[in-house]
């Protein structure tokens, strides 16, 4: 008895609700007629809102309602119809979109409810399409202030799964826009919008694994003959809005401004957007994790877009912008190490290492160096750079380049030691402490010394180990021929560029080509070599001799 006494008062707590917020707005907009002097479509059109709003009064204190099972777009309709209004004055359209704020707030409904599906797209879309009159431009920071927090309400409201792609799209679109249009309205407005955006991409990203798994369902139960293929449409957005979103925050990366000055039109990347950007594009990595990378088109897009402009902008922006992307590159990493092995490569050796070599302010070498430091800092990084790296002929010495990197910028000079100096340092630490690490403790003698690795015999150097399982001594004794092979292939690479002849010889005496020789081994070797004189190859290939046709 009790509990049914608890239910019947919190149905009647939301019918009084719904009668405050009905006489709210109804209020509002008897106030904006009495104040002006309209016109009779403006009549007919107030009059039409405020009978929708009057019609729904009749409905709220029926005794048998429960409201958990009525249809929300029952009760939220005629809101919609008043935000939705051209003619409305700011103050009344204000006024709806804080009744609604206040419905979602108090969740009468869920994703169970009949109609609940309609009426959150209904939603969406009345809000984002909120207008308002042309002449009460004033009130418009107020409004969009309004429009940003019932967005953020939609999107938290236990029946928001039940949203389309495109409406999610939307929300985000219209997001940024507020925060766009209101630069030049002041500073609250636009960072309100920025913490809205970030609030919606946690929300939708955080959802990627139980969507994944979603998938995975169907998946199994798409095989069975009783399988529903309504259940598809109604469990609302998925990865293709989170494909969507996650390439209209690539694109922001990419953002310029224009300046004329003396006739001419220049263009500067927006760094605020960037920053921006790179936030948001970090939040959607940490929270959807390595589920991002099962889905084929995110993947891609991490692979090639927004690499590309990570490497394209880490060498030219700001050290606010560089720490940023390396933090980026880092997370990225962490979830997705195994498909982004060439991309890693060339952050490093285009970016990192470069920027920390090549001078330039010593802010942003300290940002570099410590992008650097910071990798060296994970467990199994040295390890990877050396066999993934550095032991593949087609790849730069990275772990090497990073060794004499370090030890550059260490080496004290007789000016006081600098704050670089110190980084790199402490860079060398790690190194030798991750080295240290990984010798081997089961009391076995182990040699410190060189290894001398002689090429008795001839073994395709483009071909990687089998991945069969392999006793640990044959598969470092494999590792070493590697490297081996790799530094003959740069020699041969330094006498290829002063004479084709003596590089290819060489190759020969190191056993790295057959004997007769294979025109499949000199094209690899002229396709993967690095730092190979391109007029060399082409004169090389350009001969009409039948072996040079063979290796082009």
């Amino acid at each position: 008895m009790k509990k049914m006494t608890k239910l019947k008062r919190n149905e009647i707590g939301i019918s009084c609700m719904l009668n405050t917020e009905v006489g709210a707005v109804l209020a509002m907009l008897r106030r904006c007629s009495d104040l002006s002097a309209p016109d009779q479509d403006g009549y007919y059109n107030d009059v039409s809102l405020q009978q929708s709003l009057k019609s729904l009064r009749s409905l709220i204190f029926n005794p048998q309602q429960d409201w958990s099972n009525v249809d929300p777009s029952i009760y939220l309709s005629p809101f919609l119809d008043v935000i939705q209004s051209d003619e409305v004055p700011a103050v009344a359209t204000g006024a709806t979109l804080s009744s609604i704020l206040k419905i979602l707030k108090l969740e009468i409904f869920d994703e169970k409810t009949p109609g609940a599906k309609e009426t959150m797209n209904a939603l969406v879309s009345a809000v984002t399409g909120c207008r308002l009159e042309k002449s009460e431009i004033s009130f418009e920071e107020g409004i969009l202030m309004k429009i940003l927090q019932v967005l953020l309400g939609i999107m938290s409201h236990p029946a928001s799964i039940l949203l389309s792609d495109e409406a999610v799209c939307s929300i985000v679109n219209t997001c940024f826009h507020v925060v766009q249009q209101a630069q030049s309205k002041g500073d609250l407005l636009p960072r309100s919008g920025k913490y809205t955006m970030h609030e919606i991409i946690q929300i939708v990203y955080s959802r990627l694994p139980e969507i994944e798994g979603r998938q995975e369902e169907k998946t199994t139960e798409s095989d069975d003959e009783d399988f529903d293929a309504e259940n598809a449409v109604d469990s609302g957005y998925g990865v293709r809005c989170a494909v969507d979103i996650f390439h209209f925050l690539c694109s922001l990366l990419n953002v310029v401004e224009l300046f004329e000055a003396e006739g001419y039109t220049s263009q500067k990347t927006d760094e605020d957007v960037q920053v921006f950007a790179l936030v948001l594009i970090n939040t959607a990595l940490e929270l959807s994790g390595d589920v991002i990378g099962k889905h084929p088109k995110l993947l891609r897009m991490i692979q090639d877009d927004l690499f590309h402009h990570l490497i394209h902008y880490g060498t030219r922006s700001s050290p606010l912008v560089l720490s940023m992307i390396c933090s980026t590159v880092l997370n990225i990493y962490h979830f997705l190490r195994k498909s982004i092995r060439f991309q890693l490569e060339a952050f490093f050796s285009y970016v990192l290492l470069r920027v920390t070599a090549l001078g330039g302010s010593t802010q942003i070498q300290e940002v570099a160096l410590e992008g650097v430091i910071n990798f060296c800092r994970q467990p199994t990084f040295l390890f990877e750079t050396y066999l993934n790296y550095d032991s593949a002929f087609v790849c730069c010495n990275i772990f090497e380049e990073i060794g004499k990197l370090l030890c550059k910028h260490a080496f004290p000079t007789g000016a006081p030691l600098t704050s670089l100096q110190m980084q790199a340092f402490e860079g060398l630490v790690l190194v030798i402490h991750a080295l240290a690490d990984n010798v081997d403790k089961e009391g076995n003698l182990v040699s410190f010394g060189p290894y001398p690795v002689d090429i008795t015999e001839y073994s395709p150097f483009w071909e990687e180990s089998p991945k069969k399982e392999k006793e640990l001594d044959v598969w470092v004794q494999s590792l070493r021929l590697k490297k081996a092979q790799k530094r003959k292939i740069l020699i041969s690479g330094a006498h290829f560029n002063l004479d084709a002849n003596k590089g290819f010889e060489y190759l020969k005496i190191s056993n790295l080509v057959q004997d007769p020789p294979d025109a499949k081994g000199f094209a690899y070797f002229l396709r993967f070599t690095p730092k190979l004189d391109k007029t060399m190859i082409g004169d090389y290939l350009g001969d009409p001799d039948e072996f040079h046709i063979q290796v082009l």
